[in-house]
């Protein structure tokens, strides 16, 4: 996705996922979502038509969130890279370069310069731990400074919201996922932007040079406590010597350096020096960091233009992705010796709903009496329209093969084409009798074992849940699972 969208659908993903009661986003803004999404997804390829749909509803459903929340409005604006900086930091560093005292004092060029031959060793050091880095992972964006700052900056729009409430914690889960879904791109701007500093910065040096020796004239000469003069000659001779060899300018001889000494006279006219100091400082520093600031610009565009969001790896993205097909589907659940009571029925069929999508069709049948497994089956035809049965029992009965392993093996084999099967132990019952008592995860373990060595007979690996707890999300990941195989998953 392009950044733009990224984060319109990260802002949505995080809010619809905390909404559990649809009181930020109603269930009519989602239903309308959903609508324009799949009209603009309509015609599309299979390949494309998904990923539209996610786009389509991303955008339509932050700008619900922003028109009815502008602390969400605020949020995402502050979430953005902020463009000032690749402008004011490299004019900042270009006007640094210029009143840089490079040369020292008064009218004097110091040929052993610490601004100079500085810059340039600093520039050689980065171009060396820039591949160690690499290699080794560090320096990642997250502990930066520019990029923490950017974080925080971001941060501030929590303040908005009252610390608590669905919209502060939803804030907190975007805040907290966009900033790891951004540290590549944010790595990518900030070194562009610090390339390009470096480069101006180093330009500006260089316009500083020339502007000021129009109306100074700059004797070169040098002064060291612990070099000789063969020393010098010999540091400059290898600094330069690029720019020696390309300009065909060359420094002075060995033997005149002692004369160069400030102790020892004025030193010379520094005008050939200066283009070979120039010279060197564009090509150890200029076109480098301009290059590296051109890669990483190309970085940038290319992060900026497909960002990896949550994929179909995601449970959020999977259940969009199958409400945009329209496969919500219709769901059976048949309780077996189990009579379950409303808030357990209540929070399945929300669960379920969340599972498989806001539409899907939830029927809990009336439950099947102990021993009655052969009448029932014989009485009630499976409904070929069903898309997922459900078989709920009770962890609390002890599972026996020919009623419970009947039961299920008999709708097993009568199941149409097409449909899904799994069946449902409840521990919510058992739980809130016997969780405070002695060795009750070795009792309650030994049950779900039980319960999955009957109802292997039919072929059914059972799902073990507690739907007295209410949790809602929690229980549709772990239904979505139990209900859809593996490769309507991948889907």
């Amino acid at each position: 996705m392009r950044e733009d969208d990224a984060r319109a659908f990260e802002l949505v993903r995080a809010f619809e996922m905390e909404d559990s009661d649809a009181t930020l986003l109603t269930r009519e803004d989602r239903a309308q979502a959903d609508a324009v999404a799949r009209s603009a997804a309509a015609g599309k390829s299979d390949k494309w038509a998904g990923k539209e749909f996610l786009v389509a509803r991303a955008r339509f459903a932050a700008l619900r969130l922003k028109t009815r929340h502008p602390g969400i409005a605020t949020l995402s604006s502050r979430s953005s890279w902020p463009r000032w900086l690749g402008v004011v930091l490299p004019v900042l560093a270009l006007g640094l370069g210029l009143l840089a005292n490079e040369f020292g004092q008064g009218k004097r060029m110091d040929l052993l310069a610490v601004p100079l031959l500085g810059t340039i060793a600093w520039n050689l050091l980065v171009y060396l731990w820039l591949p160690v880095a690499a290699v080794k992972g560090i320096g990642r964006p997250r502990h930066d400074p520019i990029s923490r700052a950017v974080g925080w900056i971001a941060g501030t729009a929590r303040r908005d919201f009252n610390r608590g409430t669905p919209l502060q914690r939803a804030a907190d889960t975007f805040q907290r996922r966009w900033s790891k879904l951004t540290a590549p791109l944010a790595g990518a701007r900030i070194a562009r932007t610090l390339h390009l500093s470096a480069a101006l910065f180093a330009a500006g040096v260089i316009a500083g040079i020339y502007l000021r020796a129009l109306v100074v004239e700059y004797r070169a000469g040098w002064e060291s406590t612990f070099l000789d003069p063969e020393a010098v000659h010999g540091l400059l001779a290898t600094v330069l010597g690029p720019a020696i060899a390309l300009t065909g300018v060359d420094i002075p001889p060995a033997s005149d350096f002692p004369a160069l000494r400030w102790s020892n006279g004025d030193g010379i006219i520094a005008g050939p020096l200066i283009h070979l100091w120039t010279t060197t400082l564009a090509g150890a520093v200029i076109l480098p960091r301009l290059a590296l600031a051109l890669w990483q610009g190309l970085r940038v565009a290319r992060l900026s233009h497909a960002m990896q969001t949550s994929g179909r790896e995601d449970f959020y993205t999977r259940r969009l992705l199958r409400a945009g097909r329209g496969d919500v589907g219709r769901v059976q659940v048949t309780p077996y010796a189990y009579t379950p009571d409303h808030s357990t029925r209540s929070a399945l069929t929300a669960a379920l709903a969340r599972a498989l999508g806001d539409g899907a069709q939830v029927t809990i049948d009336p439950p099947v009496a102990y021993g009655e497994e052969e009448n029932w089956l014989a009485a009630h035809s499976p409904d070929p329209g069903v898309d997922y049965r459900a078989l709920l029992f009770s962890v609390a009965a002890t599972p026996e093969s020919e009623n419970h392993g009947a039961f299920a093996s008999g709708v097993a084999k009568t199941l149409p084409a097409g449909t899904m099967l799994a069946a449902l132990v409840d521990e919510g019952p058992f739980r809130s009798r016997f969780e405070r008592q002695a060795g009750f995860e070795e009792r309650i373990g030994g049950r779900s074992a039980a319960w999955r060595s009957v109802l292997s007979e039919a072929g059914i690996v059972p799902l073990s849940l507690d739907l007295s707890r209410g949790e809602t999300e929690s229980l549709a990941e772990r239904l979505e699972g139990g209900l859809l195989p593996d490769a309507e998953l991948r889907r």
